[in-house]
């Protein structure tokens, strides 16, 4: 029986389990996957002092293939005290098919914070949306729900006069056998969903696929459940669309993710 994670290890590699299966092919994994692995790798490169992750920046340039074995490669490009910069890629044998950079800044308590300046929006938010348990688990859309669907629970806030709508998502299963799951882990595999926040897309009559995902990080999340919440804008003369979304926790606005999307309609 599989395995009920994404990756298990393979010596120096990670192979993927059907849970990371994609909606376009059921052959390739979905990005969130391929974020989530990258991000609990990350993990495993050393920091001269303590640091947290500030931005995190994916160019998935070629279909992930599900049940292969994959390779994670990674180079510091800059090693400081204050900042690291982390290259990182996902191989299939020789072939790059992700491409990812990581920047991680000092994590150390300033001496008194008062002095520093608040917010420009740090008051209570005016966004107000249904929180998981009031929203569709996109699961019970499915009669045959696999990949993403089975690896987590994606739950769909709708769009009201009062509030836009908002996806939640909650990690089930693991990013590797057998290893816990990381904060940078968990909140990576989450970003991928900000692709195409705010539509409601036909998925047997268009296609979006997203080729790249960043997000800029203010803390690490907190809690199980993450909402993102946003607007994607399409100019259909040329099929683009791009999507740009508050990531958010028990806690409020951790982060902010954008992504971008190639459009076509579906061979009819």
């Amino acid at each position: 029986m599989e395995a009920p994670t994404l990756f298990v290890r393979d010596g120096d590699t990670f192979v993927g389990t059907t849970l990371t299966r994609g909606p376009w092919n059921p052959a390739h994994a979905n990005g969130s996957s391929a974020l989530a692995l990258l991000a609990h790798c990350l993990d495993d490169v050393p920091t001269l002092v303590p640091m947290l992750l500030a931005r995190f920046t994916v160019d998935l340039m070629r279909p992930l293939p599900v049940g292969r074995p994959l390779r994670v490669d990674s180079r510091v490009r800059r090693e400081g005290k204050k900042l690291q910069l982390v290259e990182m890629a996902l191989l299939d044998g020789d072939m790059e098919c992700v491409l990812a950079s990581a920047l991680r800044l000092r994590d150390q308590p300033v001496a008194d914070d008062q002095l520093l300046p608040g917010g420009s929006s740090d008051g209570p938010s005016s966004t107000h949306f249904a929180p998981p348990d009031g929203s569709l688990n996109m699961r019970d859309l499915r009669p045959e729900p696999s990949g993403a669907l089975l690896a987590s629970d994606i739950c769909k806030a709708p769009r009201t006069e009062a509030a836009p709508g908002a996806t939640w998502v909650r990690m089930l299963a693991p990013v590797v056998a057998g290893e816990p799951v990381r904060a940078n882990a968990r909140m990576a595999y989450c970003f991928d969903f900000a692709s195409l926040v705010g539509l409601e897309v036909d998925i047997t009559t268009v296609s979006m696929i997203n080729p790249d995902v960043s997000a800029h990080v203010l803390r690490p999340a907190v809690g199980e459940w993450i909402s993102l919440s946003g607007d994607t804008r399409v100019h259909a003369p040329v099929g683009r669309s791009m999507s740009s979304a508050e990531a958010r926790d028990e806690l409020g606005v951790f982060a902010y993710v954008s992504a971008s999307q190639i459009v076509e309609p579906l061979p009819s």
